[in-house]
């Protein structure tokens, strides 16, 4: 309960009103931004049947930050983030209206969703780091990391509410709407109807964000200095309002996105060259990009399994996401609790090994339920219920890998190369996606979803192994050596026998 109070203390920074509305658009931005990736998800498996195109959905909206993630945040630095934050709500909204009417002239041509899921994602590219700087104008200095903690708290928590609950729940309880307008009659589905209601929830968020105050292309507020700011950076603002020359102006965009690149190239070496020399540091970055991509690829297989193995449509997805999101919610909450008693090690590894076993035992469960339960096996209660025990198990080993991971990350990257050692992760995680996305989903078309399902079990499981092994490893090595790291690394320690 202390832990819980604790985490709950930083909605103090909400007292700020600025911060409260940048807070609110932030969460109906993304508790609907992954309302819509669910949506294309279902979508894509009623079109296709096929486990691959719905990992191209995934792919389409990892493939931006791959891409344009280092230009895009140079980028934002140089332009008026407030502008930054209500354009992209509004260039959101519209083009989830676009959407809506490709859906209604053509509802069969998926490629439609690609583009939508593409767009969405590289839209995100500016919004999300221009959301991230502003924050520190918004409250007081010693506010800030509770500020950032709500942030990335919301973040998580919104990605969980909006991919495995509100999207699963909106198309089963949406109705088919039908309008009358310039006298045609337009007929809505469920995800029409889903889309339309988005577009409004962004412009929701636009008229939040757009409240913001001012932010100068230096990050301070229109209409004083921030105390903060030095004579230099003063200066140097002065000096950039003084250049008129619209070919100046060009060039030093220019160079601006050119050195985004060559940034995130000599980040990403730095942030390698810490990692690989400090264990611990390395399986925290490798435990996250493997949470991470477990998660993904549920999420890929969840309406193919629902269809193939259940029997249901893959609207039905809800008796997978929604109880693996709740798990998901609840395990954000009390994580700290858990690794208060266990440590983080321990803590990741019960996560790996409970993921797993979930995954596992899924299959056998739906054997079991076919054999005893027939002839309405898929929709009889025990059988929900139990298979809802699984998922949420799931979903809450999933944090108990992923939370402690990124706060080992945090904790082991000194302050000055924190940032590096987190654009190596988005680097691997974000490219590591595609190939396994690929992978997976064309192994689900070829082998049939059970195969899969084992073997996704088994990467779980074989991962808790080599964790644990590295981990008695390094503590062997380091109590003969008596390496400088290690009395920090004997908090990690797991019990020798």
């Amino acid at each position: 309960m202390k832990k819980l109070l604790e985490g709950l203390a930083v909605l103090r920074v909400l007292r700020h009103p600025a911060l409260l509305r940048l807070w609110l658009a932030q969460v109906i931005y993304l508790s609907v931004q992954f309302t819509a990736s669910y949506a294309m998800i279902v979508l894509i498996t009623n079109e296709t049947h096929s486990a691959v195109m719905v990992g191209l959905v995934i792919i389409a909206l990892s493939l931006p930050l791959v891409l344009f993630g280092a230009p895009a945040g140079a980028l934002v630095d140089r332009l008026d983030r407030r502008t930054v934050l209500w354009v992209s709500n509004v260039v959101r909204a519209f083009a989830t209206l676009l959407f809506v009417l490709a859906l209604l002239l053509s509802p069969h041509q998926y490629i439609f969703i690609y583009i939508l899921a593409f767009f969405f994602s590289l839209v995100g590219l500016f919004f999300s780091p221009a959301e991230g700087a502003i924050i520190p104008s918004l409250v007081e200095e010693e506010e800030l990391l509770p500020a950032l903690s709500l942030y990335n708290l919301t973040l998580n928590t919104s990605q969980a509410v909006g991919l495995l609950i509100l999207g699963p729940l909106m198309l089963n309880l949406l109705p088919p709407l039908s309008l009358s307008l310039l006298g045609t009659k337009i007929n809505l589905m469920p995800v029409e109807t889903l889309f339309l209601l988005i577009s409004v929830l962004y412009l929701l968020a636009t008229a939040l964000t757009a409240t913001l105050p001012r932010q100068s292309r230096s990050g301070r507020q229109s209409g004083g200095a921030s105390p903060s700011s030095s004579p230099a950076a003063l200066a140097g603002a002065g000096g950039e309002a003084e250049r008129t020359h619209p070919y100046e102006v060009l060039s030093e965009e220019a160079g601006a996105l050119l050195s985004g690149w060559q940034r995130l190239r000599r980040d990403l070496e730095d942030g390698w060259r810490l990692v690989r020399n400090d264990g611990v540091l390395l399986d925290a970055l490798f435990q996250s990009c493997f949470g991470g991509l477990v998660m993904l690829t549920i999420a890929e297989l969840a309406t193919t399994f629902v269809q193939r193995l259940l029997g249901l449509p893959a609207s039905n997805t809800t008796v997978i996401f929604a109880p693996a999101g709740i798990g998901l919610v609840a395990g954000s909450l009390l994580v700290p609790a858990v690794v208060a008693r266990l440590g983080s090690l321990r803590t990741m590894l019960v996560g790996m090994v409970g993921t797993g076993l979930g995954i596992a035992l899924i299959p056998p469960l739906q054997w079991l339920a076919r054999l005893l339960l027939a002839p309405h096996w898929a929709t009889h209660p025990l059988f929900l219920l139990v298979l809802a025990v699984l998922t949420a198990a799931v979903g809450f080993g999933l944090d108990l890998v992923v939370v402690p991971a990124q706060t080992l990350m945090q904790q082991r990257s000194p302050d000055e190369m924190r940032g590096r050692v987190l654009a190596l992760f988005q680097v691997l995680f974000n490219g590591g996606a595609i190939p396994v996305m690929l992978f997976m989903g064309a192994l689900t078309d070829w082998l049939g979803i059970v195969p899969v399902t084992y073997l996704l079990a088994c990467s779980c499981l074989l991962t808790a192994l080599l964790t644990a092994g590295r981990a008695l490893t390094r503590n062997n090595r380091n109590r003969f050596s008596g390496g400088p790291r290690q009395q920090a690394e004997a908090q990690e320690r797991l019990p020798v026998p």
